[in-house]
């Protein structure tokens, strides 16, 4: 039989809170950052939301191949351009959280250890 599970991946979790009335021009930093983020060789998946009860808030969901994958992302132009220097000065908050996933066989939970 063979092994048919996937490979293990980075699983980042964020919340983003806005400055009140920023959440527009969050949303459409977001946007950009997404576009570019899913074009880095180690992402798997990028993708922002935002809350119907409060636009100021996100989550961002982001898979990355491994740790390495993360740091080159924090590491960027765009992530340095985008990310710190436009749009975490806009936030009240953020809370950033990170689990190894490592899927198993088709049909059973993957287990995931915090980093």
């Amino acid at each position: 039989m063979s092994d048919t599970s996937a490979a293990p991946y980075l699983q980042v979790i964020a919340y983003y809170h806005a400055k009140p009335g920023h959440g527009d021009q969050v949303s459409e930093l977001l946007g950009q950052l997404t576009a570019a983020t899913r074009q880095e060789p180690a992402n798997l998946s990028y993708d922002y939301y935002r809350s119907p009860q409060d636009p100021d808030r996100f989550v961002i969901l982001e898979q990355y191949t491994d740790a390495a994958g993360l740091d080159a992302h924090r590491a960027s132009e765009h992530f340095q351009r985008l990310g710190f220097g436009t749009i975490i000065p806009l936030l009240v908050s953020r809370t950033v959280s990170s689990a190894l996933v490592s899927p198993t066989q088709p049909g059973q939970p993957a287990w995931a250890v915090a980093s």
